[in-house]
C-alpha cells in the first residue's frame, strides 16, 4: 500500500507502542492512481482510503472524512484524536472533525526557518491554525518544539521522542576480533538531506590516514547513484559494502554487525536509526543538527558540525582508538530506559489524560 515518505515508520512504532495499553484505531488517506478501501484487523483496526488526487487538499480531506463515516457506520464513537504530523491531514480539524479534542505527534523539520521555503505559504497557514487548535502538541525533540514556537506555536508543548521495538533492537554483546573497524550508515540516501557525498568524501580521505575501516553503506534510496559515487572516489571495494533496502530485522542485525552507526545529514529532528543504534549498544557518530545532541553524549557518541568533512574524520579515528572506553552495555540500557515502548506509551497516556474531555 502506499506510504507518505516523509512518516518513515516512527508512526507505526507509536502506534505499536501506544495500543498494548489503549485501544487503537486508525485512519489515514494516501493518493493512488485508482480509488480504494483498505482494512485491517491486527494488532488494531485500520481503514485507509486510496484515492486519485482531483484537488490539492480537497481529495485528501474527503478520503479521511470517508475513512471516519465508515468507522462511525460500524458504531465507533470517540472523545480524542491522535493526529500524527500535522498537515496535510490536521485539515479534518477545519472541516469536519473541528468539534472533536485531539493532540498532535510532529516531528516534520519543514517548521525549522531554513526549509520552511520547501512548502507553499497557505500550507503554512493553515498547519499553524492546525497546530493552535490542538489541546497538546509533542513534537519529537525539544529542538523541534522551539521551532514550533518561532513557527508561531501557541499550544502547550511536551515533548516525546520517538520509539524502538525492544524485541528487536536490544543489547547485543560485540564479537571479539581484530578485523577492520565497521561503520554503518543506512538511510533514505537523498543527498540534500542526509549529505552523502559528504560521508564518501570524508571515508575517501580516512582511508589514507588509516587503512584498518570498513563501511557498510545503504537503505531504501538510490543505489545507483550511490555506486557511480563510490565509483569516483578513490575507495577500494574491499573497503566498503552497498546495502540494499532492509526490513526492521536486517536492520538490527547490520547494527549488532557493526562498531559504530555514522550519519552526517544536513537537517534531522531525531532519526529513529539513531535510537536503534544505541539501543543495541553501538555508539554515534553524528552531525550536530537537529535534535541529535539531546540524545548524544561523550558516553555514546561524538557530535561533529555539519559539513565539516574534517572534523568527521578525526571523530572516526578518535573513536576507534578509545572504543573500549565505551560501555556498550549502558548505552543500550539508557536507550531503552527513555525510548521502549512503554516508555513511551506512558508518556502519551499521560498527555491522553490530560485533556479535558
Amino acid at each position: 500500500m502506499p506510504k507518505d515518505a516523509r512518516l518513515g515508520n516512527f508512526v507505526e512504532e507509536h502506534l505499536k507502542a501506544i495500543h498494548p495499553f489503549q485501544e487503537v484505531v486508525v485512519i489515514s488517506a494516501f493518493e493512488h492512481h485508482k480509488n480504494e478501501v483498505h482494512y485491517k484487523e491486527y494488532p488494531y483496526f485500520q481503514i485507509q482510503i486510496l484515492y486519485r488526487k482531483k484537488w490539492p487538499m480537497i481529495s485528501h480531506y474527503r478520503a479521511l472524512k470517508k475513512a471516519y463515516r465508515l468507522l462511525e457506520a460500524k458504531g465507533y464513537q470517540f472523545n480524542l484524536v491522535h493526529l500524527h504530523v500535522t498537515w496535510p491531514s490536521g485539515i479534518v480539524f477545519l472541516g469536519f472533525l473541528k468539534s472533536l479534542p485531539f493532540i498532535i505527534t510532529e516531528h516534520y523539520s519543514g517548521y525549522q526557518k531554513k526549509r520552511r521555503h520547501e512548502w507553499s505559504r497557505l500550507a503554512q497557514y493553515l498547519a499553524l491554525k492546525i497546530l493552535n487548535r490542538a489541546k497538546v502538541v509533542c513534537p519529537v525533540s525539544e529542538q523541534l518544539g522551539k521551532s514550533l514556537q518561532e513557527f508561531g506555536l501557541e499550544s502547550d508543548l511536551k515533548t516525546i521522542g520517538n520509539v524502538v521495538d525492544p524485541t528487536l533492537f536490544h543489547y547485543r554483546p560485540k564479537a571479539t576480533n581484530s578485523g577492520p573497524f565497521k561503520l554503518l550508515h543506512i538511510s533514505s540516501l537523498q543527498e540534500e538531506t542526509k549529505n552523502i557525498m559528504g560521508i564518501l568524501n570524508a571515508y575517501e580521505q580516512l582511508l589514507k590516514q588509516d587503512s584498518n575501516f570498513i563501511l557498510k553503506i545503504g537503505g531504501d534510496g538510490d543505489l545507483g547513484a550511490l555506486r557511480l559515487a563510490i565509483s569516483e572516489r578513490n575507495i577500494p571495494a574491499t573497503k566498503i559494502e552497498i546495502l540494499e533496502a532492509m526490513n526492521r530485522r536486517e536492520v538490527a542485525d547490520q547494527i549488532g554487525d557493526s562498531d559504530a552507526f555514522l550519519l552526517f545529514s544536513f537537517i534531522e529532528n531525531q532519526p529513529v536509526v539513531i535510537l536503534e543504534a544505541l539501543s543495541i549498544g553501538r555508539p554515534v557518530i553524528s552531525s550536530d543538527v537537529g535534535g541529535i545532541k539531546e540524545i548524544l553524549s561523550d558516553a555514546n557518541g561524538i557530535l561533529v558540525p555539519s559539513r565539516d568533512e574534517a572534523a568527521l574524520v578525526k571523530a572516526i579515528l578518535k573513536m576507534k582508538g578509545n572504543y573500549n572506553d565505551y560501555n556498550l552495555s549502558a548505552i543500550a540500557e539508557q536507550a531503552a530506559d527513555e525510548h521502549s515502548n512503554e516508555a513511551i506509551a506512558v508518556k502519551f497516556l499521560e498527555v491522553y489524560t490530560s485533556v479535558p474531555l
